[in-house]
């Protein structure tokens, strides 16, 4: 063979393995260890989607609506409790849930504001915001939750001034929540309130509605207290020289240990015996 065409064929021979050795990578690539995979799988990840790794990670899909069970409930800025607070709904208001963490909740108020606020301060039965003011049926226990097996906060006495702040509505329409004096506020049953001010009635009946009534016979005040039943259930000096605020609060008393029948003639005028 002439020395040039031997050069020619050692020539053809190398590119031939070159070409061959470069064909054979992907066959070496896909024989690669599990580890080996794992990293590579890794790597185009962060290279396909680098902002996925920082996703927030949400417990739930976000939607549907919420209503304020704690009057001024506080919705804070972020997801945190202790952010500044942005927003404090009145009982019953109508909140829009926007996201869900494990504790708390991003909700929208009916006026536009966002914030997150605690899944204990919010029910998912269905409330209506209203106001007014009722008088309580005899002594009642207002609870914590919606339920009346819930929590007992406080108890009220029998014709207790109470602001209304929210009620149920559709099926569940037998309670409302209640603010009582000295702000304590809870649920109590619809059948425990009343439009009537009993207090206000027997007061007027009474003294005509005077707290600084004096007969000049050993009655004072608005319920007409001897100095003895007023020291009795806890009064100090005279009846006449207290506000009116404390002597429904000592009448109070009074009728729970003893009935109505320390005010004869007007609880029978009025109908509450």
């Amino acid at each position: 063979m002439p020395r040039s065409a031997a050069r020619r064929s050692v020539v053809a021979a190398v590119a031939g393995a070159l070409v061959t050795s470069t064909m054979v990578v992907p066959a070496a690539a896909a024989t690669a260890s599990p580890a080996d995979a794992v990293t590579q799988s890794a790597v185009t990840r962060s290279a396909v989607a680098p902002s996925a790794r920082t996703q927030p990670v949400r417990t739930a899909a976000a939607g549907g609506v919420r209503w304020v069970k704690w009057n001024r409930a506080a919705l804070t800025k972020t997801a945190s409790s202790r952010s500044r607070t942005v927003a404090r709904p009145d009982a019953g208001t109508r909140l829009r849930v926007l996201d869900r963490g494990r504790y708390r909740l991003q909700v929208r108020t009916p006026a536009g504001k966002v914030g997150w606020v605690s899944k204990k301060a919010v029910t998912q039965v269905r409330l209506k915001d209203v106001s007014g003011t009722r008088y309580t049926r005899g002594k009642v226990t207002l609870t914590k939750d919606i339920g009346s097996r819930s929590t007992k906060v406080t108890q009220a006495r029998l014709g207790t001034r109470v602001t209304v702040l929210a009620r149920t509505t559709g099926r569940e329409n037998n309670r409302v929540k209640v603010r009582v004096p000295g702000g304590r506020t809870g649920w109590i049953s619809t059948s425990r309130i009343s439009k009537r001010d009993v207090w206000g009635q027997l007061a007027r009946c009474e003294s005509g509605g005077n707290p600084r009534t004096n007969t000049g016979n050993g009655f004072y005040g608005l319920y007409q207290f001897t100095g003895r039943t007023w020291h009795a259930v806890g009064g100090q000096g005279l009846p006449h020289r207290h506000s009116k605020g404390e002597q429904t609060k000592r009448a109070q008393i009074l009728q729970d240990r003893a009935g109505w029948g320390q005010w004869p003639h007007c609880t029978r005028k009025l109908g509450l015996r």
